[in-house]
């Protein structure tokens, strides 16, 4: 056995957290994510950094929070001097092999990976049935034939369940009789509306604008056809994203079958976990952007099918982790140094039993202007008001521009239906939760956005959020 273990990370798109039967899920089976869980310690209250894919995704390439990396939304830019975490594991003596998805804007994938398939085009946001099969076919290929001799980082990156997306497109110009309707399926084989399905409308503006206003700046097309939805139309919608979570499940199991009959089974750490969540219905909302749980909250299992490596399996922990602690886990596995404004923690402590000390909240941003802090008990949610006069690093910390807040108690209310933020029996929590944030916010290193594209979109939707701001009126 090598003296550092090979890693596998595997990685799906848009999985809600509990999209996985081994966590009590009835309405899909995930027999290879149950695997996993049984085989691993399960992190049960695991946090994207952003709930959108270039920004989890830049998160889990350099233990860096959006805002400090450039890329704060689909279309920014990665800081060319952040190094990423295949130049760091080459760099490490580690054979550093990627499949699939990238999605690190700013980045090219094949200066920092040796890649095994990436498509003749770069692995877009879509078409998950034909690219998954393709992505398992090279991992399968590389752990039937590797003979290196240095350890391996094999980085698998599946697109679905990213494809309900695309069921969602559909209905931008055309209506589709749901399954109910056309015979397809009985009523009681569908999931049930979601307990959260209606919502507080007191949510921070930023949010109004982007994802819930006529016109919004993300998706108004298939935003107005659900707001016809029926009942049974969201409830198809949620069977979709299963049958997209069990198709990527059935890849996740090849990989897995070819893992254990290899010669690396005992001495290969996995490594399983999401960018980001998928709505499908809760708060009436589709796909990601939010700060709600079913947009930022994510599986993740660290595992070892074979018995050598000290992993505690079928655990479960409620440490708040966040996508930033990934490159710091794969340093610590790999032994090598954590890059010095990497601000996760490492995980192998906790999965291999040891007690040590945790942080007691998970900061995300969202959309430029959105923050949030979860602890164990509570969820703060707060935005910046767009500047005046942009100079296009990302805002906060900044007291005096804080914008609408919402205060969540998760315990009593875990699917944030009632907005505490204004009732006087909260205001110590949250006076306590904002300072926490601002804490958060100091220790970050933010810089201007990259020119071209990335400051366009910030003009584009802060010009939007102005007036906004100019129309609002205290609820």
């Amino acid at each position: 056995m090598s003296t550092r273990p090979n890693i596998v990370f595997i990685n799906t798109d848009q999985q809600t957290w509990d999209a996985v039967s081994a966590y009590g899920n009835p309405w899909l089976h995930t027999p290879n994510m149950d695997r996993l869980v049984a085989s691993g310690t399960s992190f049960m209250r695991s946090y994207c950094t952003d709930p959108v894919c270039a920004p989890a995704r830049t998160s889990w390439a350099t233990g860096r929070y959006t805002s400090e990396a450039g890329v704060p939304f689909n279309g920014g830019h990665l800081h060319n001097d952040i190094p990423d975490l295949g130049q760091l594991l080459r760099a490490g003596g580690y054979g550093a092999f990627h499949a699939g998805k990238w999605h690190v804007e700013g980045r090219d994938v094949t200066r920092s990976f040796h890649n095994l398939y990436y498509g003749a085009r770069r692995i877009g946001a879509s078409t998950g049935e034909f690219y998954d099969p393709a992505i398992t076919h090279a991992a399968l290929q590389f752990l039937t034939t590797y003979e290196g001799e240095k350890p391996f980082y094999l980085q698998l990156a599946f697109v679905n369940p990213h494809d309900v997306c695309e069921y969602g497109h559909n209905y931008e110009e055309k209506d589709i009789p749901h399954a109910v309707a056309q015979g397809i399926l009985r009523e009681e084989e569908l999931p049930p509306l979601p307990d959260n399905f209606e919502y507080d409308p007191r949510e921070p503006l930023q949010h109004r604008v982007i994802r819930r206003d006529d016109d919004c700046l993300i998706h108004w097309k298939i935003l107005r056809k659900t707001r016809r939805f029926s009942a049974l139309d969201w409830r198809f919608f949620a069977w979709s994203l299963y049958r997209f979570v069990e198709k990527v499940d059935a890849e996740i199991g090849l990989v897995l079958d070819a893992l254990a009959a290899s010669r690396f089974r005992d001495d290969t750490v996995v490594i399983f976990t999401v960018d980001h969540g998928e709505a499908a219905g809760q708060h009436q909302m589709f796909q990601k952007f939010t700060l709600y749980e079913e947009s930022v909250r994510v599986p993740l299992v660290v595992a070892s099918l074979g018995d050598r490596l000290p992993v505690e399996k079928g655990r479960r922990l409620d440490h708040l982790v966040s996508g930033v602690d990934l490159p710091a886990t794969m340093c610590d596995y790999a032994g090598i140094p954590v890059p010095p404004r990497c601000l996760g923690r490492s995980l192998r402590p906790l999965v291999e039993g040891r007690s040590v000390p945790w942080r007691d909240g998970v900061y995300i941003e969202s959309n430029y202007w959105g923050r949030a802090l979860v602890t164990a008990t509570h969820k703060y949610v707060t935005e910046y008001r767009p500047k005046e006069v942009e100079d296009y690093v990302p805002p906060g910390p900044d007291s005096a521009e804080r914008g609408l807040e919402q205060l969540f108690d998760l315990q009593a209310d875990p699917g944030e239906t009632r907005n505490l933020a204004t009732d006087p029996a909260h205001a110590a929590t949250l006076a306590a939760l904002r300072s926490a944030l601002v804490t958060e916010e100091r220790s970050l290193q933010r810089r201007p956005l990259a020119p071209g594209r990335p400051r366009k979109v910030v003009d584009q939707w802060g010009a939007r959020l102005r007036r906004r701001w100019l129309e609002y009126r205290p609820e």
